[in-house]
Protein backbone atom coordinates (compact mmCIF):
# COMPACT_ATOMS: atom_id res chain seq x y z
CA UNK A 1 0.00 0.00 0.00
CA UNK A 2 3.15 2.34 0.49
CA UNK A 3 3.88 2.42 -3.37
CA UNK A 4 0.07 3.98 -4.56
CA UNK A 5 0.37 6.22 -1.45
CA UNK A 6 3.25 7.54 -2.03
CA UNK A 7 2.06 8.27 -5.83
CA UNK A 8 -0.39 10.56 -4.60
CA UNK A 9 1.60 12.15 -2.78
CA UNK A 10 4.07 13.02 -4.88
CA UNK A 11 1.73 13.84 -8.15
CA UNK A 12 0.90 17.19 -7.47
CA UNK A 13 4.63 18.02 -7.70
CA UNK A 14 5.29 15.55 -10.76
CA UNK A 15 2.65 17.67 -12.47
CA UNK A 16 4.46 20.90 -11.93
CA UNK A 17 7.52 19.43 -12.74
CA UNK A 18 6.24 18.26 -15.84
CA UNK A 19 4.90 21.61 -16.76
CA UNK A 20 8.70 22.82 -16.52
CA UNK A 21 9.74 20.31 -18.35
CA UNK A 22 11.78 18.26 -16.16
CA UNK A 23 11.37 14.45 -16.26
CA UNK A 24 8.52 12.88 -14.71
CA UNK A 25 9.71 9.33 -14.99
CA UNK A 26 12.93 7.49 -16.60
CA UNK A 27 12.22 6.74 -20.64
CA UNK A 28 11.50 3.23 -20.92
CA UNK A 29 14.15 1.46 -22.93
CA UNK A 30 13.57 -0.81 -26.01
CA UNK A 31 11.71 -1.36 -28.67
CA UNK A 32 7.92 -0.25 -28.06
CA UNK A 33 5.50 -2.93 -28.29
CA UNK A 34 1.86 -1.43 -28.47
CA UNK A 35 -0.06 -4.92 -27.45
CA UNK A 36 2.10 -4.98 -24.20
CA UNK A 37 0.49 -4.12 -20.85
CA UNK A 38 1.66 -1.44 -18.51
CA UNK A 39 1.07 -0.87 -15.03
CA UNK A 40 2.92 2.22 -14.42
CA UNK A 41 1.48 5.15 -13.25
CA UNK A 42 4.10 7.15 -15.00
CA UNK A 43 4.86 6.52 -18.88
CA UNK A 44 7.82 8.16 -20.30
CA UNK A 45 8.04 7.40 -24.19
CA UNK A 46 9.74 10.51 -24.74
CA UNK A 47 12.49 10.77 -27.56
CA UNK A 48 11.36 7.17 -29.19
CA UNK A 49 10.91 8.73 -32.33
CA UNK A 50 7.31 7.12 -32.50
CA UNK A 51 6.23 9.09 -35.37
CA UNK A 52 2.56 7.82 -35.29
CA UNK A 53 0.39 6.42 -32.54
CA UNK A 54 -1.70 3.29 -33.47
CA UNK A 55 -4.95 4.40 -35.12
CA UNK A 56 -6.81 0.93 -34.00
CA UNK A 57 -6.43 0.13 -30.38
CA UNK A 58 -5.78 1.91 -27.09
CA UNK A 59 -3.16 2.10 -24.92
CA UNK A 60 -2.74 -0.69 -22.57
CA UNK A 61 -2.14 1.13 -19.33
CA UNK A 62 -5.25 1.56 -17.65
CA UNK A 63 -3.41 2.65 -14.56
CA UNK A 64 -1.36 5.64 -16.12
CA UNK A 65 -1.69 9.33 -14.83
CA UNK A 66 1.24 10.78 -16.67
CA UNK A 67 2.29 10.03 -20.26
CA UNK A 68 5.21 11.67 -22.07
CA UNK A 69 4.79 11.36 -25.74
CA UNK A 70 7.67 14.32 -26.37
CA UNK A 71 9.83 14.63 -28.98
CA UNK A 72 8.48 12.29 -31.18
CA UNK A 73 7.81 13.44 -34.15
CA UNK A 74 4.09 13.15 -33.83
CA UNK A 75 1.23 14.99 -36.12
CA UNK A 76 -1.85 13.32 -35.05
CA UNK A 77 -3.67 12.97 -31.22
CA UNK A 78 -5.87 10.18 -32.34
CA UNK A 79 -9.03 9.40 -29.45
CA UNK A 80 -8.42 5.83 -30.03
CA UNK A 81 -5.24 5.56 -28.55
CA UNK A 82 -6.30 7.37 -25.09
CA UNK A 83 -9.83 5.67 -25.52
CA UNK A 84 -8.87 3.32 -22.13
CA UNK A 85 -6.96 5.79 -20.11
CA UNK A 86 -9.36 6.91 -17.97
CA UNK A 87 -7.36 7.81 -14.63
CA UNK A 88 -4.78 9.89 -17.26
CA UNK A 89 -4.04 13.59 -15.72
CA UNK A 90 -1.22 14.73 -17.64
CA UNK A 91 -0.12 14.44 -21.65
CA UNK A 92 2.81 15.72 -22.45
CA UNK A 93 3.22 16.45 -26.30
CA UNK A 94 5.45 19.33 -26.25
CA UNK A 95 8.42 19.46 -29.31
CA UNK A 96 5.67 17.59 -31.41
CA UNK A 97 4.74 19.69 -34.75
CA UNK A 98 0.77 18.69 -34.17
CA UNK A 99 -1.52 19.16 -36.81
CA UNK A 100 -4.35 17.56 -35.53
CA UNK A 101 -5.97 17.09 -31.64
CA UNK A 102 -8.83 14.69 -31.84
CA UNK A 103 -11.36 17.39 -30.41
CA UNK A 104 -13.10 13.71 -28.15
CA UNK A 105 -10.45 14.71 -26.15
CA UNK A 106 -11.65 17.79 -24.97
CA UNK A 107 -14.34 16.08 -23.01
CA UNK A 108 -11.58 15.06 -19.95
CA UNK A 109 -11.93 17.42 -17.84
CA UNK A 110 -9.25 16.40 -15.85
CA UNK A 111 -7.28 15.74 -18.10
CA UNK A 112 -3.85 18.66 -18.94
CA UNK A 113 -2.50 18.69 -22.20
CA UNK A 114 0.89 20.32 -22.56
CA UNK A 115 2.14 20.81 -25.91
CA UNK A 116 3.51 23.50 -28.39
CA UNK A 117 1.42 26.92 -28.85
CA UNK A 118 -0.12 25.98 -32.09
CA UNK A 119 -3.40 27.03 -34.30
CA UNK A 120 -4.18 22.98 -34.22
CA UNK A 121 -5.11 23.52 -30.55
CA UNK A 122 -7.39 25.84 -31.45
CA UNK A 123 -10.76 23.30 -32.05
CA UNK A 124 -9.78 21.25 -28.64
CA UNK A 125 -9.38 24.07 -27.14
CA UNK A 126 -12.93 25.45 -27.93
CA UNK A 127 -14.44 22.30 -27.21
CA UNK A 128 -12.93 22.24 -23.74
CA UNK A 129 -14.16 25.85 -22.92
CA UNK A 130 -17.30 24.75 -23.46
CA UNK A 131 -17.32 21.28 -21.65
CA UNK A 132 -15.42 22.08 -18.96
CA UNK A 133 -15.37 25.04 -15.68
CA UNK A 134 -12.36 25.33 -13.97
CA UNK A 135 -9.80 27.82 -12.43
CA UNK A 136 -7.45 26.23 -14.39
CA UNK A 137 -5.65 28.05 -17.58
CA UNK A 138 -4.52 25.83 -20.15
CA UNK A 139 -0.85 26.99 -21.57
CA UNK A 140 1.36 26.01 -24.41
CA UNK A 141 5.11 25.99 -25.00
CA UNK A 142 6.73 28.69 -27.10
CA UNK A 143 9.37 26.47 -28.54
CA UNK A 144 11.79 29.30 -29.71
CA UNK A 145 12.02 30.89 -26.26
CA UNK A 146 11.46 27.75 -24.36
CA UNK A 147 8.47 29.84 -22.51
CA UNK A 148 5.14 28.86 -21.96
CA UNK A 149 1.99 31.19 -22.81
CA UNK A 150 -1.34 31.10 -21.95
CA UNK A 151 -3.14 29.19 -24.44
CA UNK A 152 -6.34 31.39 -24.90
CA UNK A 153 -3.85 34.59 -25.22
CA UNK A 154 -1.94 32.76 -27.75
CA UNK A 155 -5.18 31.45 -29.94
CA UNK A 156 -6.63 35.09 -30.10
CA UNK A 157 -3.58 36.72 -30.97
CA UNK A 158 -1.74 34.48 -33.62
CA UNK A 159 -4.90 32.28 -34.69
CA UNK A 160 -7.84 35.03 -34.99
CA UNK A 161 -9.66 33.22 -37.73
CA UNK A 162 -9.70 30.23 -36.11
CA UNK A 163 -6.62 29.09 -38.98
CA UNK A 164 -5.56 25.50 -38.65
CA UNK A 165 -2.48 24.06 -40.14
CA UNK A 166 -4.48 22.92 -43.02
CA UNK A 167 -6.54 26.07 -42.93
CA UNK A 168 -3.60 27.74 -43.81
CA UNK A 169 -1.79 25.84 -46.35
CA UNK A 170 -5.46 25.96 -48.10
CA UNK A 171 -4.88 29.69 -47.85
CA UNK A 172 -1.34 29.64 -49.21
CA UNK A 173 -2.40 27.66 -52.25
CA UNK A 174 -5.33 29.78 -52.90
CA UNK A 175 -2.86 33.02 -52.58
CA UNK A 176 -0.57 31.66 -55.15
CA UNK A 177 -3.60 30.29 -57.80
CA UNK A 178 -4.76 34.46 -57.33
CA UNK A 179 -1.03 35.84 -58.26
CA UNK A 180 -0.63 33.41 -60.78
CA UNK A 181 -4.27 34.29 -62.31
CA UNK A 182 -3.45 38.42 -61.51
CA UNK A 183 -0.67 37.69 -63.82
CA UNK A 184 -1.47 35.58 -66.36
CA UNK A 185 -5.44 37.74 -66.62
CA UNK A 186 -4.26 40.48 -67.98
CA UNK A 187 -2.02 38.52 -71.04
CA UNK A 188 -4.97 36.34 -72.16
CA UNK A 189 -7.05 39.14 -72.02
CA UNK A 190 -4.53 40.91 -74.42
CA UNK A 191 -4.32 37.99 -76.34
CA UNK A 192 -8.37 37.49 -76.94
CA UNK A 193 -8.76 40.93 -77.54
CA UNK A 194 -6.14 40.91 -80.12
CA UNK A 195 -7.60 38.00 -81.80
CA UNK A 196 -11.16 39.73 -81.64
CA UNK A 197 -9.42 42.74 -83.85
CA UNK A 198 -7.74 40.81 -86.66
CA UNK A 199 -10.97 38.62 -86.81
CA UNK A 200 -12.81 41.96 -87.36
CA UNK A 201 -10.53 43.49 -89.65
CA UNK A 202 -10.37 40.19 -91.91
CA UNK A 203 -14.86 40.45 -92.51
CA UNK A 204 -14.07 44.36 -93.00
CA UNK A 205 -11.52 43.22 -95.27
CA UNK A 206 -13.63 40.46 -97.06
CA UNK A 207 -16.62 42.83 -96.81
CA UNK A 208 -14.81 45.64 -98.87
CA UNK A 209 -13.28 42.98 -101.44
CA UNK A 210 -16.90 41.57 -101.79
CA UNK A 211 -18.62 44.47 -102.68
CA UNK A 212 -15.82 45.63 -105.44
CA UNK A 213 -16.39 42.57 -106.94
CA UNK A 214 -19.91 42.46 -106.91
CA UNK A 215 -20.67 45.68 -108.17
CA UNK A 216 -19.69 44.98 -111.50
CA UNK A 217 -17.12 47.77 -112.39
CA UNK A 218 -13.83 46.59 -113.85
CA UNK A 219 -10.38 48.34 -113.66
CA UNK A 220 -9.69 50.21 -116.70
CA UNK A 221 -7.45 48.66 -119.32
CA UNK A 222 -4.89 50.98 -121.07
CA UNK A 223 -5.43 51.38 -124.77
CA UNK A 224 -3.67 48.94 -127.19
CA UNK A 225 -1.66 50.77 -129.33
CA UNK A 226 -4.74 50.44 -132.18
CA UNK A 227 -6.78 52.13 -129.42
CA UNK A 228 -8.93 48.58 -128.86
CA UNK A 229 -10.05 47.89 -125.92
CA UNK A 230 -11.07 44.01 -124.69
CA UNK A 231 -12.48 44.02 -121.16
CA UNK A 232 -14.26 41.03 -119.70
CA UNK A 233 -17.63 42.37 -117.64
CA UNK A 234 -18.45 40.70 -114.76
CA UNK A 235 -22.14 40.91 -114.34
CA UNK A 236 -23.84 41.06 -110.56
CA UNK A 237 -25.02 37.30 -111.69
CA UNK A 238 -21.03 36.33 -112.07
CA UNK A 239 -21.84 35.80 -115.93
CA UNK A 240 -18.80 36.82 -117.40
CA UNK A 241 -19.57 39.03 -120.82
CA UNK A 242 -16.55 40.59 -123.49
CA UNK A 243 -16.77 44.09 -123.99
CA UNK A 244 -14.53 45.69 -126.98
CA UNK A 245 -14.65 49.05 -127.61
CA UNK A 246 -12.41 51.73 -130.09
CA UNK A 247 -11.71 55.04 -129.23
CA UNK A 248 -9.56 56.31 -132.26
CA UNK A 249 -12.18 58.26 -133.79
CA UNK A 250 -13.11 60.06 -130.30
CA UNK A 251 -9.99 61.71 -130.65
CA UNK A 252 -11.64 64.46 -128.65
CA UNK A 253 -12.34 62.15 -125.71
CA UNK A 254 -10.24 62.41 -122.36
CA UNK A 255 -8.76 58.71 -121.41
CA UNK A 256 -10.79 59.56 -118.46
CA UNK A 257 -14.15 58.99 -119.99
CA UNK A 258 -14.30 55.75 -121.80
CA UNK A 259 -17.09 54.50 -123.73
CA UNK A 260 -18.53 51.32 -123.07
CA UNK A 261 -20.01 48.55 -125.58
CA UNK A 262 -21.71 45.88 -124.54
CA UNK A 263 -22.70 43.32 -126.51
CA UNK A 264 -26.53 42.88 -126.67
CA UNK A 265 -27.15 45.97 -124.82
Amino acid sequence: MGGPLMWALLLPLLLHQAGSQTSSCSVLSGYMDWTKEYFDTCLNFSGKILTQLPQNQSLRARSVQLLDLSANGLQRLPWSFFRDLEQLQLLIVTNNSLDFVDRALAERCGLELLADCSCALLDWHTDRQDNCSGPELPRCLDVPTGAWHNLSVFLDVSCPSGLTKIAIGALAASGSLLLVLAIAGPVLAWRFCRHRMDQNLSKTWASQDGSRSGSGRQPRSPPSEGGDFYMTYDSLQHESQPVYCNLQSLSQVPLDDEEYVVPGR
